[in-house]
């Protein structure tokens, strides 16, 4: 069945994919980024993203990186994911190397760059909406870090806000597999559109003149 995807409705949203996370210098450490970039290689995260990108900006598809930057001291609410983070130290910290984004990925002029420091998705603190009505834009086609929390969050609450939303499934990553695997297979269905970037691809080659 062809994907119902239609490039002049549609954007495409790049989470998280940021050095601190998903760099292969990151291999060798210990934490969460260490794990996540492991996820990330092993799935061939990056190059997948990477093919996606020209094609959509060949077929007038809006590319959105939506990133983290934090500020040293800032204070958080109290929750567990913020107590593991702390052990890890300084990470995606605004301005260094660690939050640019990873340059298998890395942006173009036309390209949106949305940064947040609260939150723990790219829905909530970017503007991303504000935007995204400005340009017109329907569909939101999903990639990158984590499958169950950044990615499942924009998912949710841009549903909430009446937008389709599509899921590249072997575009994200997450940590354990077997929690990626659970919401790829039972949560996200329910949500969105669960499709591979083969199939994002073809219907952005078409849009694109066959081109890429």
């Amino acid at each position: 069945m062809a994907l119902d995807l239609d490039p002049t409705k549609a954007a495409l949203l790049v989470v998280e994919l940021q050095n601190d996370m998903v760099h292969e210098s990151n291999l060798e450490k210990k934490g969460l980024g260490s794990a996540l970039a492991a996820a990330v290689h092993r799935r061939g995260v990056l190059d997948k993203v990477g093919l996606l990108l020209p094609i959509a900006r060949r077929a007038g598809v809006p590319v959105f990186y939506v990133n983290v930057a934090n500020k040293p001291g800032f204070p958080r609410p109290k929750a567990r994911i913020y107590a593991l983070a702390g052990k890890r130290g300084p990470s995606l910290v605004e301005g260094t190397w660690g939050a640019e984004i990873h340059p298998a990925v890395a942006a173009a002029p036309t390209d949106f760059i949305l940064t947040r420091t609260t939150s723990v998705d790219g829905s909530y603190g970017t503007g991303l909406y504000s935007i995204l009505a400005q340009l017109k834009r329907e569909q939101l086609v999903v990639c990158g870090i984590s499958t169950t929390m950044a990615v499942e969050g924009i998912v949710r609450a841009s549903l909430n806000r009446g937008y389709e939303m599509f899921v590249v499934e072997d575009c994200c990553a997450g940590v354990p597999q077997e929690w990626h695997d659970w919401s790829i297979h039972n949560t996200l269905p329910l949500l969105s559109t669960i499709t591979g970037s083969e199939d994002v691809l073809a219907v952005l080659r078409g849009a694109a003149g066959g081109n890429g």
